[in-house]
C-alpha cells in the first residue's frame, strides 16, 4: 500500500512539473528538451503533465482499494494491465507525435 501511494504521489508531482516546467530541472532532462521542436514543447509538455498525474492518482487509488477493499485478484491485475498500458501507450503515442521516436533518450 505504502509503495504504491509514495510511487502515486511521484508520478503526481512529476506531472505537475512537466506541466509547468520550460528548462531542464531534476524530472525533465536536457535530451527531452532537445528531441523536442522549441514551438512544439509547451504542447507536449502539458500532455505528458496531465497524463503522468493520472498514472499517479490512478496508481494511489489502485493502492487503498488493495489495502481496504481486498479485490480478487484477477480483477486487480487485470485492471493494473488495461488502465497502465492505456497510459504506456498515450506517451508512446505523445513521444512520436511530437519527437519521432517512440522512447525519448
Amino acid at each position: 500500500m505504502f509503495a504504491q501511494l509514495f510511487l502515486g504521489i511521484y508520478f503526481v508531482v512529476k506531472g505537475i512539473v512537466e506541466h509547468y516546467a520550460r528548462k531542464p530541472n531534476l524530472f525533465l532532462s536536457e535530451g527531452t528538451i532537445q528531441s523536442i521542436s522549441k514551438e512544439n514543447l509547451p504542447s507536449n509538455l502539458k500532455r505528458v503533465g496531465k497524463t503522468h498525474i493520472f498514472l499517479g492518482i490512478f496508481i494511489a487509488i489502485m493502492g487503498q482499494i488493495e489495502h481496504w477493499y481486498n479485490p480478487d485478484l484477477w480483477i486487480f491485475i487485470m485492471t493494473y494491465i488495461i488502465l497502465g498500458f492505456a497510459c504506456i501507450g498515450i506517451l508512446a503515442y505523445l513521444n512520436k507525435k511530437y519527437s519521432g521516436d517512440y522512447i525519448l533518450r
